[in-house]
């Protein structure tokens, strides 16, 4: 399975407008393809206006079949080019497979998620996966929460995302909480020395949409 997202930054002033865009970019484009997307709106750990729609998609195959069907759609065209002015720079896309799985997850995204991001160092990729399903895998059962770790398959191969789900705001603090007190998460984010390159780390907060 593949994660895909595509992001864009809101021009100054066009937040209300830009929101509204983009879930009318996500409910016609899941039409048009037939799979569930999703849009987001970043809370902390990227610049206010920070807006995402993202989707699962199960193969490389299905992902191309469902670029050349939107592609091709006369109201897709029509409504990109309405929001134009809504937006700086290009959309940047992603697209992670993903590499381990943990916890319970459900047919859609929980209403918040916290993606922490970081770049393998060369020669380690292979131990920095080893090491992140680990982690992601440690952290579902401290915690309680459900996640995916994935590599990227597009742009900087090398780097790598896990990706945690909640509920609500409280479950992040009781996380935090409890793996900032906790020996082995200590240990095990002791023994990543050299796994990553130094200041590669980010982590953002993310809301899902109505």
């Amino acid at each position: 399975m593949y994660l895909w997202g595509a992001r864009n930054q809101t021009r100054r002033g066009a937040g209300p407008k830009a929101a509204s865009y983009m879930g009318e970019v996500r409910d016609l484009v899941s039409s048009i393809t037939g799979i569930p997307f999703w849009s987001w709106a970043c809370v902390a750990g990227a610049p206010l206006g920070t807006l995402m729609m993202s989707a699962r998609v199960d193969s490389m195959e299905q992902f191309m079949a469902a670029t050349m069907a939107v592609t091709g759609n006369a109201d897709y065209a029509a409504l990109t080019k309405s929001g134009a002015d809504l937006f700086d720079g290009p959309t940047e896309t992603v697209m992670g497979q993903v590499v381990g799985m943990a916890g319970e997850m459900g047919s859609e995204p929980s209403p918040l998620i916290v993606v922490t991001t970081a770049t393998a160092a060369p020669g380690r990729q292979g131990d920095a996966m080893a090491w992140g399903v680990d982690m992601l895998d440690y952290m579902a059962e401290l915690t309680g929460t459900s996640g995916f770790f994935t590599m990227a398959a597009v742009g900087s191969i090398s780097d790598v995302s896990w990706i945690q789900s909640h509920d609500d705001s409280a479950s992040i603090d009781r996380t935090m909480g409890t793996l900032m007190t906790d020996e082995g998460y200590r240990q095990r984010m002791g023994a990543a020395g050299g796994l990553f390159v130094a200041g590669s780390g980010n982590r953002i907060v993310m809301a899902k949409m109505p």
